[in-house]
């Protein structure tokens, strides 16, 4: 497995797992998520400035929203 995958996967299932930690409440859910957020529009403001930082988010508002008209349009069903 390339060695930035690996980082990737274990940062991700360190950072889920100390997350979930902090989640006592299912109102908690959203408070740890803006939470991770913000520390990753801090690390993508340092890595890349600001303007590339609002492209990303951007493109991720994008692909929820092209997800989702896909969702609605094959209406997938559970077997």
């Amino acid at each position: 497995m390339d060695e930035k995958i690996v980082k990737i996967n274990n940062a991700m299932t360190a950072l889920e797992k100390a997350a979930r930690g902090q989640i006592k409440t299912d109102d908690d859910k959203l408070l740890v998520a803006s939470a991770l957020m913000a520390v990753t529009r801090n690390l993508y403001v340092e890595a890349v400035g600001p303007r590339d930082t609002a492209h990303i988010f951007a493109t991720v508002v994008d692909s929820f929203e092209m997800m989702e008209d896909l969702l609605e349009q094959y209406k997938p069903t559970y077997h």
